[in-house]
């Protein structure tokens, strides 16, 4: 459509439906709250639209199509990419598009069908959204190599008390595990800085010679160039679980799941999937239960500490870890 064509048809449809979808006065254009409801209830039906299409041609032996995947930017800056392509390799006649956004966002394009289907750490299960458990990711100790630590081949916990921390930003999930984790060691460390995803917290390790817990998939580049080395504490044992979210209501198109189970193959093969599994609500890629329920590793409201967590908050507090 021309220029001219597309905003005489948004006029028609905001005539319709006697509100205003797209606010002029900013450049370039964003979409007022009503746009953003109308644009994500559209996209909605559309997906089941096509839902049920797919159930209908179930002859068809080619799978084509457009998967949508909402990711967290750790997530889909690590892991996606490879399993996009294979996907594309393997379903030539489908097409792949992540969309990587804050954790809540997330959450809303699952909820609101602008997605298939979302990837994040610590998912929760609820009424509408089923969870399946994709992965553990090991958390390891890092630190510049400059850091008086990383002359020691081994450490105890004592070593760590009061040595300045590069942390997360307080209430993300992330942090609340850390913080369960070293409060169960009995350790105190020094908080020096908060920051609110994982490239800048490795960032700051690396500059400000701070230690850091962090996934150890995210890191695996910085270990082979030495900006950030391990550190040997046997008592520090952690992992990030990731899962899957997807709508209970809308079964998954062919296409959907086909990069669903080249995305849960992917973590048979991995190294990470070694770790203890925790379980999720489901394992049913389509369909939900009725006593679905959150991962029994979700984080619970703790007492004491500068740090509560607030089950309420929790999508609000969360940003791209």
């Amino acid at each position: 459509m021309t220029q001219g064509a597309a905003s005489q048809a948004v006029q028609h449809l905001e005539e319709y439906l006697d509100v205003q979808l797209i606010d002029r006065s900013k450049r370039p254009f964003v979409l007022t709250s009503e746009g953003e409801k109308f644009y994500d209830g559209v996209a909605n039906l559309l997906r089941q639209f096509d839902s049920l299409v797919d159930q209908v041609q179930v002859g068809d032996e080619v799978v084509s199509g457009e998967v949508n995947v909402g990711a967290i930017y750790s997530l889909g800056l690590s892991y996606l990419p490879a399993i996009q392509e294979r996907f594309n390799s393997q379903f030539s006649a489908a097409s792949c598009v992540v969309k990587m956004a804050h954790p809540h966002d997330v959450y809303r394009m699952v909820e609101q069908g602008s997605v298939d289907f979302g990837v994040l750490s610590y998912p929760e299960a609820s009424r509408t959204l089923l969870v399946t458990h994709w992965r553990e990711e090991p958390m390891v100790l890092v630190a510049s190599p400059r850091h008086r630590l990383c002359n020691h081949s081994r450490l105890s916990v004592t070593d760590l008390a009061e040595v300045a921390l590069v942390a997360f930003a307080p209430k993300l999930p992330i942090r609340l595990a850390i913080d369960r984790h070293l409060r169960s060691l009995g350790v105190s460390m020094r908080v020096v800085v908060e920051l609110d995803n994982v490239d800048s917290v490795k960032h700051a390790a690396i500059v400000n010679s701070g230690l850091a817990f962090l996934p150890k998939p995210t890191i695996e580049n910085e270990l082979a160039a030495g900006s950030l080395r391990l550190l040997n504490c046997s008592e520090v044992n952690m992992t990030r679980p990731l899962g899957v979210i997807q709508r209970r209501d809308v079964p998954l198109g062919r296409a959907a799941r086909g990069m669903l189970e080249l995305l849960l193959q992917d973590a048979v093969h991995s190294e990470a999937s070694q770790c203890e599994a925790v379980p999720f609500a489901n394992d049913n890629l389509n369909e939900g239960s009725s006593n679905a329920s959150s991962p029994s590793s979700n984080p619970k409201a703790v007492d004491g500490g500068s740090t509560v967590f607030a089950a309420n908050d929790k999508r609000k507090s969360q940003t791209a870890v």
